[in-house]
């Protein structure tokens, strides 16, 4: 019987030896010893029998079979980071003004683009407004039953 299950000390997939190298790096830092393994072959294909030409991969390998839970909690932390400072960055980038209206008085309040999806404080009123990032998908968050005028859901 072959061998065809995935080996368990992948960690990461890189898209380039540059991206995998710098895995590495970030794994031996961290007393994660780990090397760049070899992609996976590819199947022959039934009309040609020749291989498909693999999609450039660089599979990261766990050296030492113990630390392959504490690899895997690290590049996801890691990746957490770069998605969020990929957020700041966006943001950052962003320039002019949006205008948004107040939940608790009504009035109107020209922010700059930057603060779009944080919560900010009205300047008329003093409650919290929140800067809608149009980035951001709030579509499946439940925000629970819309309140009364005596504070109870409707």
């Amino acid at each position: 019987m072959a061998d065809t299950e995935p080996d368990s000390r992948i960690v990461f997939v890189a898209e380039s030896a540059h991206m995998a190298e710098a895995v590495v790096k970030l794994l031996a830092e961290n007393d994660i010893p780990a090397e760049i393994a070899e992609a996976a072959p590819q199947e022959a294909s039934a009309l040609t029998g020749a291989g498909e030409t693999p999609a450039e991969e660089f599979p990261i390998a766990i050296t030492d079979p113990a630390k392959v839970g504490a690899a895997r909690d690290l590049l996801a932390t890691a990746q957490t980071l770069a998605a969020m400072k990929a957020v700041r960055d966006r943001r950052a980038a962003r320039t002019g003004a949006v205008a948004v209206v107040c939940e608790d008085c009504g009035k109107s309040s020209d922010w700059p683009a930057q603060l779009m999806g944080t919560t900010e404080v009205c300047p008329h009123c003093g409650g919290y407004m929140d800067i809608p990032d149009p980035d951001e998908d709030w579509s499946d968050v439940d925000f629970g039953a819309e309140e009364g005028d005596n504070g109870e859901a409707k």
